[in-house]
């Protein structure tokens, strides 16, 4: 009996909760189009070395998503401000996948990245040859009309690119969110490039070219906020920079702005005192805008040349001090 429990105890299994039992890890390798996704998180947050060893990773497998892959690496380099590099990716893409909606947005791409190394010429032309694939969209169309929108305002031809460029944004909707911010932008630009040409001049018209000014800087204003919306950092930033730089000239104008003739000369003193109080607004508003635009920069990680002019201008105009809406906060009323 004795020796019938000895063997029972040694039979019954030992409690697993006593047990050192390692667990088995079994690791399975990322798929392409998880490592492509994980890429393109990572280049949205700022982190770019890892976003291309993630995209190159992706490029060694042969899963089916080589044009996204390809394509992403160009967007890489393309918000890297590395424009030649970025125009060879989308020609490969192009090339490899001809017949591809990726083909047809890695054209467009190419085309932007001709445009900021001053090509405008070569860029419309790529632009137009895409229409002779077979392939053409509403959504191709409008991106065209948009591109070459933007060309016209950038070539001088101002009014005829921005009734271009409206016209086309209010013709239909697509997932091109890059195209429809670049073209927000230029009218940014287009817009506070007009209120910089008015100068405050005349003792009647003054008030009325400064009223003109402000203005022509609101309507920007709103295109930013459209624009930010859009969620597209590289044009959102430059669309800050404008708005803070469009602010901090008008400020300056109105400082340098003599005194009207009515003015005495023993008054002068106190009223340019009164003008540099009024003006102070002016050059908060500025401030605001660059500081957002760091905060934004620093919220995406984003290391483009932008980065540094904003936080050299947030510097320059650090002294103002009167409360002012950023455009995250304005952003909260847009249309």
């Amino acid at each position: 009996m004795l020796s019938w429990m000895i063997l029972a105890a040694w039979a019954t299994p030992p409690d697993v909760t006593e047990m050192d039992v390692e667990p088995e890890v079994i690791e399975v390798a990322p798929t392409q189009s998880e490592l492509l996704e994980e890429g393109v998180a990572l280049r949205r947050v700022g982190a770019f070395d890892d976003a291309y060893s993630m995209l190159v990773q992706a490029q060694s497998l042969h899963e089916g998503h080589g044009d996204q892959v390809a394509y992403q690496l160009g967007v890489l380099h393309e918000v890297q401000e590395r424009w030649g590099d970025a125009i060879a990716v989308y020609a490969d893409v192009a090339s490899q996948w001809p017949k591809s909606d990726t083909a047809s947005d890695a054209r467009f791409r190419r085309a932007y990245c001709l445009e900021e190394l001053g090509q405008h010429k070569e860029a419309i032309a790529a632009v137009r040859s895409l229409q002779s694939d077979g392939r053409w969209s509403d959504a191709d169309e409008r991106t065209m009309q948009l591109q070459r929108g933007i060309t016209e305002i950038r070539a001088g031809k101002t009014r005829k690119g921005i009734r271009r460029v409206l016209k086309h944004l209010s013709s239909g909707t697509d997932n091109r969110s890059w195209i429809r911010a670049k073209s927000r932008l230029a009218l940014v630009r287009a817009q506070t490039q007009a209120a910089a040409e008015i100068d405050l001049k005349g003792d009647k018209k003054a008030a009325r070219r400064l009223k003109k000014r402000a203005q022509l800087i609101a309507a920007s204003e709103k295109q930013a906020i459209v624009m930010f919306n859009l969620g597209e950092p590289e044009f959102a930033l430059e669309g800050l920079m404008l708005l803070g730089d469009a602010y901090l000239l008008l400020y300056t104008d109105m400082l340098s702005y003599p005194p009207p003739r009515s003015i005495s000369a023993a008054d002068q003193e106190s009223y340019r005192e009164v003008v540099k109080q009024k003006a102070q607004i002016l050059k908060t508003k500025a401030h605001a805008r660059y500081d957002e635009g760091v905060r934004v920069a620093a919220r995406t990680q984003w290391v483009g040349s932008v980065t540094q002019r904003l936080k050299d201008k947030r510097t320059e105009t650090a002294d103002s001090t009167e409360p002012s809406q950023s455009a995250e906060s304005v952003g909260a009323e847009a249309p």
